[in-house]
């Protein structure tokens, strides 16, 4: 069981617990941090007709992003260990507050706004590994309010479920030190978890493990699928030969790998970059840069219905109900049904960018 600790708990009203509205069905804008030729970092947004929304230098590589209920905010996380966040105005791009990092704490690449858009809360990693959400209350220009325990090490991607009850977060297992950054320590002893946190309290209602048979897999990245069900794409860190289940879901308390051929899994090379699930949670899309492919899931049964190859292929993102959208770090986006093979956005702007490994959509 994990509270808030020192840093004071929070009056937080039940108003980040309603429902959370049903998602877009299109939306017309992306974000991304990505790199210009030069080696320049950025973060760009661009629309489905290729068309640049903005281009925003920014300090150092970024990762993640989260964008406000309302789609007027955006945050841009730095790389892990990351030491800032980036609120940007998600129309026009710019800068408008740049939130460092508390003492002792560093951003780990991903956030997710409340409900009712009054608070931000992002993973964070200690000078020991050891994860926390913290907690930033907008109407205060993002003043750090709490902390809670995430229940494990390296925690990575956060979402809420679907009806707003919990904070959903992907404990990586790995063992790292701030201090030494990209450096991992004790691969062979991966404490990997996927934690059901109160967002109010920061009481941990569940800390969910994968079996001892595939305890050498890293949780990365989440999409929310239909019914309820977490999805959580992963990384594997055993012997390069094993190919195991790469995509776990999580339904009903019970947290398990999906099955498929041995194929598909080579296919990802170990290794995933992102997920997102269709806005209806029907179709869930994971990417994986090293195995130069994607894969688009049924979401009730776990079957892959549509595989892509596009190289260095990681950003992912809902396009439509059955549309999604996929940027590469080699330079262009791309427009993926599972009805159709891939289509490259037009215009030599979104080609000349290198994207980074996250992509989000922004509402019209």
């Amino acid at each position: 069981m994990a509270m808030l600790g020192r840093r004071g708990a929070l009056g937080l009203g039940l108003a980040m617990l309603a429902r959370p509205a049903a998602a877009a069905t299109q939306q017309t804008a992306f974000l991304s941090a990505c790199a210009d030729p030069d080696g320049g970092w950025r973060a760009a947004a661009f629309g489905l007709d290729g068309v640049p929304r903005f281009e925003q230098s920014i300090p150092a590589r970024g990762h993640g992003a989260a964008v406000a209920p309302d789609g007027g905010t955006a945050v841009v996380f730095g790389r892990r260990p990351g030491t800032f966040a980036l609120v940007l105005d998600a129309t026009t791009g710019r800068i408008v507050r740049h939130i460092t990092r508390a003492t002792d704490r560093w951003f780990s690449g991903h956030g997710v706004f409340s409900i009712d858009g009054s608070l931000l809360y992002a993973t964070e990693i200690d000078g020991g590994g050891d994860g926390v959400v913290g907690v930033y209350r907008v109407g205060t220009d993002f003043a750090r309010v709490g902390e809670f325990a995430t229940g494990g090490t390296d925690p990575h991607d956060i979402r809420f479920s679907p009806d707003g009850s919990f904070l959903v977060v992907a404990n990586g297992g790995i063992r790292t030190d701030p201090n030494l950054p990209r450096v991992r320590f004790d691969l062979d002893r991966i404490d990997s978890s996927l934690a059901k946190i109160d967002p109010a309290s920061g009481y941990l209602h569940a800390l969910e493990r994968l079996g001892d048979r595939e305890r050498l897999l890293s949780m990365r990245h989440l999409a929310i699928g239909i019914n309820g069900a977490v999805f959580v794409a992963m990384q594997y860190e055993g012997p390069a030969h094993e190919h195991p289940s790469l995509v776990a879901a999580e339904r009903g308390g019970v947290l398990a790998t999906v099955d498929g051929d041995a194929a598909t899994w080579r296919m990802l090379d170990n290794y995933t970059g992102g997920a997102a699930a269709s806005p209806d949670g029907r179709l869930i899309a994971v990417t994986s840069p090293r195995g130069g492919v994607a894969l688009v899931l049924d979401a009730m049964s776990g079957i892959v219905r549509t595989r892509f190859a596009l190289p260095d292929g990681s950003g992912v993102a809902a396009a439509s109900a059955g549309d999604f959208i996929l940027t590469s770090g080699l330079g262009g986006a791309f427009l993926a049904s599972h009805q159709g093979p891939l289509r490259r956005l037009p215009g030599r702007w979104v080609d000349r960018l290198r994207w980074d490994n996250h992509l989000v959509a922004l509402s019209g």
